[in-house]
């Protein structure tokens, strides 16, 4: 009696699973893409890179007399990147790396010591900016120091607590 039931309850089992992968439901679409895939797989690398371009140029003016003095004075901008809900075409979240070191030689070694750190930058974006106004805020004369859509903060803000 046991193994007629244990002979049974595997044939149901196995029926499942095969049941289960020959009707599986279609994957369900990512809600949050990066920005370089909206609104379709790499259609947004062109403008996203323009934008990232823009920022670099921005804070590579203003690096010497603001966030590259003192002990990480060789700051550098490494990667933006941005999440978008693709079902409100708005940005989630954005994040700003940088990277910085601080190097000195021993004069009585001659060894060389290093320390280096990375910066994660969080963009201040309001709840549900809608991606093409954060683009036009980026594409205007002065990106770093503009207000971020439907915000009281710029860019420089985000870095300049960060940094």
């Amino acid at each position: 009696m046991i193994r007629k039931t244990l002979a049974a309850s595997l044939f149901v089992v196995t029926a499942a699973g095969f049941a289960g992968t020959a009707f599986a439901a279609e994957p369900v679409a990512e809600r949050y893409v990066d920005a370089t895939d909206w609104p379709a797989h790499e259609a947004g690398i062109d403008r996203f890179a323009n934008a990232e371009a823009k920022l670099v140029a921005g804070f590579n003016r203003i690096c010497g007399d603001t966030f590259c003095e003192g002990e990480f004075a060789n700051l550098r901008p490494m990667e933006l990147r941005c999440s978008v809900d693709v079902t409100k075409s708005t940005l989630k979240q954005c994040l700003w790396t940088f990277s910085g070191s601080s190097s000195s030689v021993n004069k009585k070694t001659g060894a060389v010591t290093t320390s280096a750190r990375l910066f994660k930058c969080k963009l201040m974006l309001a709840k549900n900016t809608p991606i093409d106004a954060f683009y036009e805020v980026v594409d205007g004369e002065n990106p770093l120091d503009a207000k971020l859509p439907m915000s009281r903060h710029s860019v420089y803000d985000s870095i300049n607590s960060c940094l």
